[in-house]
């Protein structure tokens, strides 16, 4: 079963730090879809601090959408889809 969960990202801004909420879908241990910006973001959580705050992650696969579809992506109605049907559906939508 997967949740949807937020989680904080610790970013380095040329040398500025700052930490980012993110949504997140949960779908297998230590990974997770993200949207940010333009990115919706396949990434695999390696190492998270002692607040919860993940500090180090890899991006898997990301599909590049205008932001204003990003930013409506409602991760509650994806929850129950399979990781394929998912980006099937969000390649769909680039390609309209």
């Amino acid at each position: 079963m997967t949740d949807v969960v937020t989680l904080q990202y610790w970013y380095n801004f040329d040398g500025e730090y700052e930490i980012i909420e993110k949504q997140a879908l949960v779908i297998a241990p230590s990974t997770v879809v993200t949207a940010n910006g333009e990115c919706l973001s396949i990434e695999v959580i390696e190492k998270m601090d002692e607040n919860g705050v993940v500090t180090f992650w890899q991006a898997i696969a990301n599909v590049i959408l205008p932001e204003e579809i990003v930013t409506s992506i409602d991760f509650e109605s994806l929850k129950n889809l399979s990781v394929a049907e998912m980006f099937r559906r969000f390649v769909a939508i680039k390609k309209a």
